[in-house]
């Protein structure tokens, strides 16, 4: 089906911000990134990949234009949610096509720096090596990335003895919706 007329011109105004990630706007990318693990089916009319944190800024600080107010966002990992939380009708920002790399690893302080499209199982077949692991563990964790965990607080099994994610991220780096960073 045709997109309404304001999400058609958001991605033209995108690519003049130099916008470097990819932008899909046909049915079949849309209608891949309409599921999740839940029953829900919402079919998103914009799907962005951006390939880095200026290109997330782009993608906001477009949409703080006042033409542009109305447009909505969902961020989504893996898809691996199961109660629909990373569907949207709007645009659909996916981190785990570029941003996707282990950037530190410091198994002394017990710490990793991860891109927020990190899937679970590449992190962990990379620090099983130091005897470690990123819990919780996941039942989908070869599609669960890390930015989707840390959004949702995913469990899993175990969570009773390992603990949520929220409880082994030491400090996130978050772009507001104004463009703004947050460290936390």
């Amino acid at each position: 089906p045709d997109l309404p007329v304001l999400y058609e011109k958001y991605p033209d105004a995108l690519k003049k911000e130099q916008f470097l990630g990819d932008i899909q706007t046909d049915y079949s990318s849309r209608l891949a990134t309409a599921t999740d693990n839940s029953i829900y089916q919402v079919v998103p009319k914009v799907v962005l990949f951006p390939r880095s944190e200026k290109d997330i800024q782009k993608v906001f600080l477009l949409a703080a234009k006042p033409e542009f107010r109305t447009v909505t966002f969902s961020p989504r990992g893996g898809g691996t949610g199961t109660n629909g939380q990373s569907l949207t009708d709007g645009i659909m920002i996916d981190c785990s096509r570029f941003m996707n790399k282990i950037k530190q690893i410091d198994i002394a302080k017990g710490e990793v720096t991860v891109e927020p499209g990190v899937v679970l199982d590449q992190l962990n077949e990379v620090v099983e090596k130091e005897g470690v692991f990123f819990a919780p563990n996941l039942s989908p964790s070869n599609r669960a990335t890390i930015g989707g965990m840390a959004n949702t607080d995913a469990c899993g099994k175990g969570s009773r003895i390992y603990g949520r994610t929220s409880e082994h991220i030491i400090k996130l780096k978050c772009l507001l919706v104004n463009g703004d960073v947050l460290e936390t």
